[in-house]
């Protein structure tokens, strides 16, 4: 299941299908780990508590990735750029005003 933010994963998966016939197991776990992050929002990362993957297959057997494995494909997840709708802290940037006296 993907969830509330699931159009950009949807849209990743589309750009990326044709090439999954072809594409290594690892491979396929690797663009599943790139649609999730991509349901994430700026501020979250995607870890093994937050996230597993499963192997379902007609040549094996239903299998988890175990939490190291997976761990090895969230490192090489690309780095989310913060939303632009995103607040953003700037030290520099005077506080806000108190008006609660």
């Amino acid at each position: 299941a993907i969830g509330g933010r699931s159009t950009s994963a949807k849209t990743y998966l589309e750009k990326n299908f044709e090439t999954f016939k072809t594409t290594s197991e690892e491979g396929l776990i690797q663009h599943a780990c790139e649609a999730l992050n991509k349901t994430l929002a700026s501020d979250q990362t995607l870890s093994t508590k937050n996230m597993s993957v499963v192997i379902i297959s007609t040549t094996s057997k239903y299998r988890e990735v175990p939490a190291d494995d997976l761990q090895k494909f969230i490192d090489k997840l690309e780095r989310k750029e913060p939303e632009a709708d995103a607040p953003v802290a700037d030290a520099a940037a005077p506080a806000p005003m108190d008006t609660t006296a």
